[in-house]
């Protein structure tokens, strides 16, 4: 008689009320790193000796933050994330949320003698998906983008998956939100800031003036809106 193999119990952990699952190395390592979140345990691969000398770091950045540490099999990594790229890694943590604008820094626009031409911000208006929203964020904070604002309406929250494509940006890179976009480019335009877009071909707007990046000439504060 064929013996009854033993059916393997679902992997379940009871998560804090609130959290949320952290997965991959760079987000993993970056909110251990900072103190944006409130951090409740991180989870380990394991056996994961080709990454030994990774994980032993991981360890130390948790007891610096006194994170508890629990070493768990792949599949139950993979139950954590739910079957996301989690490269062995996985933090139980508080969510990221937008920053509101009335919380921001008042930007450095230099004096008279002397303004500030160089600042750039990034709008972004209904990316929904977090996948874009990630990578955006990721070539933002790179390329040295002063500021992220989104609208609150029709866009992504900052969700563990935003936080993966952006290889761990939104855990160091603060991004702001406004309830009402268009007063706030409004006013950003009256204080002297040049609001720009961007189109494929000068066909696809009308009553709008339209020149080749060639040609823009970054003499002021700029807004840049995508969306």
């Amino acid at each position: 008689k064929a013996r009854k193999r033993l059916e393997q119990k679902p992997f379940f952990i009871e998560r804090i009320k609130g959290s949320e699952i952290l997965f991959g190395v760079a987000p993993c390592s970056l909110a251990l790193s900072q103190s944006r979140r409130d951090l409740f345990r991180l989870f380990l691969k394991q056996g994961s000796s080709s990454r030994r000398l990774l994980m032993s770091e991981f360890v130390l950045q948790a007891m610096a933050r006194g994170v508890p540490v629990h070493h768990v099999k792949g599949r139950e990594l993979n139950a954590l994330c739910r079957g996301h790229v989690h490269q062995g890694v996985c933090l139980e943590a508080t969510p990221l949320r937008f920053k509101s604008l009335k919380e921001a820094e008042k930007p450095d626009l230099g004096d008279e003698e002397s303004p500030n031409q160089q600042l750039i911000w990034l709008v972004l208006e209904g990316v929904q998906d977090p996948m874009n929203l990630g990578a955006v964020l990721r070539s933002a904070y790179f390329l040295g983008v002063d500021r992220v604002v989104t609208s609150q309406r029709n866009s992504c929250p900052l969700t563990p998956t935003v936080s993966k494509a952006s290889s761990g940006a939104v855990e160091v890179f603060d991004v702001y939100s406004t309830d009402d976009l268009q007063s706030f480019l409004k006013a950003k335009s009256a204080e002297g800031w040049e609001v720009v877009g961007t189109v494929k071909s000068p066909e696809e707007v009308e009553n709008v003036p339209v020149i080749s990046c060639s040609e823009f000439r970054w003499n002021k504060p700029i807004l840049v809106v995508i969306g």
